[in-house]
C-alpha cells in the first residue's frame, strides 16, 4: 500500500443516530523505523555522476565536430572555445538538477520554531549607575 501524506489523508465524518457528528479516522499506517533509502540514494548518485561525466564530453566533442564541420574558416581556438563553454554550461545544467532535486526532497524548517528562537533570545540588560 502507497504512503499517504497529511493532505492525502482525509477523515471520513458521519451521521450519528442522536445527529451530532462522529469522525472515523482511516486505518494509518505506523512505521516505527525510518525507511531505509540508502539504494536510492546510491541509485541517484550513480545516475548523476555518469551524467557528470559523460554528457560534458559528448557536448564538447559533438559542438566541436560541428563547428569543424560547419565551419571550417575557423581557427583551432576558436572551435576549442565554444566547445569548452559547451561542456561548461551542461556540467552546470547537471548541478542545477541535482541542486533542484535536493531542494525538492527536503522540506524547509518551518517558521513558527525560527520565531519562537527569535522570541526567547534574551534581551541585553544595562548595569544600574550609582548616582
Amino acid at each position: 500500500m502507497g504512503k499517504k501524506n497529511k493532505k492525502q489523508q482525509v477523515d471520513v465524518v458521519t451521521a450519528a443516530s442522536d445527529d451530532s457528528l462522529a469522525v472515523i479516522d482511516p486505518p494509518v499506517e505506523h512505521h516505527t523505523q525510518q525507511e531505509d533509502t540508502s539504494a536510492e540514494v546510491f541509485l541517484w548518485l550513480l545516475a548523476y555522476s555518469v551524467l557528470m561525466f559523460t554528457l560534458p564530453f559528448l557536448g564538447f566533442y559533438g559542438v566541436r565536430g560541428w563547428l569543424q564541420e560547419s565551419f571550417p574558416h575557423l581557427d583551432h581556438f576558436t572551435v576549442n572555445c565554444w566547445s569548452v563553454l559547451t561542456a561548461v554550461v551542461v556540467v552546470n545544467l547537471v548541478v542545477a538538477m541535482y541542486v533542484l532535486k535536493a531542494f525538492r526532497e527536503k522540506p524547509p524548517p518551518p517558521l513558527e520554531t525560527v520565531q519562537q528562537d527569535e522570541e526567547e533570545e534574551p534581551e541585553a540588560v544595562e548595569p544600574k549607575k550609582d548616582q
